[in-house]
């Protein structure tokens, strides 16, 4: 379709006439009369933010985290690389900390092999193999009489043998062995000499005879797959292998005996409790023993390792040091605890010392609130009446903590629900 001259036309003018329009919409909405103007150039009146007076009980607390622990720990080292591999690898960790352990629980899998724990006082020391005799061969019958009743004598024979590959396949893995070459003597013994000329001589032999050799696998324990321990059960404190990466050091930490909780304290801290001394009164805030009754730790000093240099900064590399350390320690009875399976080794649980505390019905305000005078006296400003008239009351605060405080009046009436300022908002920063 052609586009003619009075078409054109036509629409330039439709265009110029709505945007006259538009332009005499928004002066419209922009006019305002003179007492209009007058009210949004006012200055803003004054406001104030207020809150208003508490009656209840104010206490001074102070927070601190303990840690829970036993009394004796084992740490467990980690095992040579089983033969033919290069280096050892956590392959599987089946324990947790707070996990028990008992005779015959597997600690760790390294390279596909297992680390069982075993009772005994001496540790591995060397491969036992069939055949093996000895104190250690003793001690490992007496920890599989605990599981199987195995005879104790010293000897690893064959019952000894059969108790051990019954255990690691009870445990899911093969019995370990070793593959020896033993001589025939021609009765059928084993490493007997043979009489020249005898029955059974190889060919070659320049008597006409000789030992017949032959191969057989003995059972073994190797003394990297097995822990003894000095007490059963023990607990896992804390594992330190990870997952698919080489093992070294010490590759877990097993605890055992009484409980304890134990605060490494801060400077303020440990004052704080010395101050109190046997007066303190503490309470056990979130944690395993909330709901127990808190007693007054005993105080210990003890050098640690010093992380920091004096000026609160790491120290340089290869730098050693120790620095002196208060720590807090708690006593309890795991009887005294309601879900004592919430007993893991190294689960924190907070303690709150009553520094101070207010009578039960005491004034209670935002700090924020208080003001000073030109007398130096400490005031607080109240709002009355529907028209908030402003009345100044002197008082005295006897407890503070935590952005408020008790306080009593000294000259002038002050009671629970009273409003109290907090904050003005004048017309400059409005």
């Amino acid at each position: 379709m052609r586009l003619t001259k009075s078409r054109i036309v036509s629409g330039v003018l439709a265009v110029a006439l709505l945007g006259a329009t538009g332009a005499a919409w928004y002066y419209a909405a922009q006019a305002r009369t003179p007492a209009q103007l007058a009210e949004e150039t006012a200055e803003p009146e004054d406001s104030v933010i207020a809150v208003r007076v508490e009656e209840d009980q104010l206490l001074d607390l102070m927070e601190f985290t303990a840690t829970l622990d036993r009394t004796g720990d084992f740490d467990v080292p980690a095992p040579s690389a089983p033969e033919g591999v290069e280096t050892a690898l956590a392959s599987k960790i089946p324990l947790e900390a707070g996990d028990e352990v008992n005779a015959g629980t597997v600690l760790l899998e390294v390279s596909g092999r297992p680390m069982i724990a075993l009772p005994g006082d001496v540790p591995a020391y060397r491969d036992l193999v069939e055949g093996d005799s000895g104190p250690d061969v003793e001690q490992l019958q007496q920890a599989l009489a605990w599981i199987y009743g195995t005879p104790v004598n010293g000897e690893f024979d064959d019952r000894t043998a059969s108790d051990l590959e019954k255990l690691y396949e009870n445990l899911g893995y093969e019995p370990a062995t070793v593959t020896e070459t033993v001589e025939d003597d021609g009765d059928g013994g084993e490493e007997g000499d043979p009489e020249p000329g005898g029955e059974g001589a190889e060919d070659g032999d320049e008597f006409g005879g000789g030992a017949q050799t032959s191969t057989v696998d003995r059972v073994t324990l190797p003394a990297s797959e097995v822990v003894f321990l000095p007490e059963l059960p023990m607990q896992v404190g804390k594992i330190s292998a990870q997952q698919s990466a080489p093992v070294e050091g010490t590759v877990m930490t097993l605890v055992s005996g009484d409980w304890k909780l134990e605060a490494e304290l801060s400077g303020d801290e440990a004052s704080e409790l010395d101050r109190f001394g046997e007066d303190a009164e503490l309470a056990y805030g979130s944690g395993p023993l909330e709901g127990t009754e808190a007693p007054v730790p005993e105080l210990e000093t003890r050098e640690v390792e010093d992380d920091e240099g004096s000026d609160g900064f790491p120290g340089e590399e290869g730098e050693s040091g120790t620095v002196e350390k208060t720590f807090a320690v708690f006593d309890f009875d795991e009887d005294d605890v309601e879900n004592p399976d919430e007993l893991v080794p190294g689960t924190e649980q907070d303690v709150v010392l009553v520094r101070a505390r207010s009578a039960e019905d005491a004034l209670i305000v935002p700090l924020s609130a208080l003001w000073t005078d030109s007398q130096d006296r400490t005031m607080l400003t109240v709002l009355e009446g529907e028209d908030e008239t402003e009345r100044h009351v002197e008082v005295t605060v006897t407890l503070r903590h935590e952005g408020r405080g008790v306080v009593e009046p000294v000259e002038g009436e002050l009671s629970a629900g009273d409003k109290v300022v907090v904050a003005w908002r004048d017309r400059g920063n409005g």
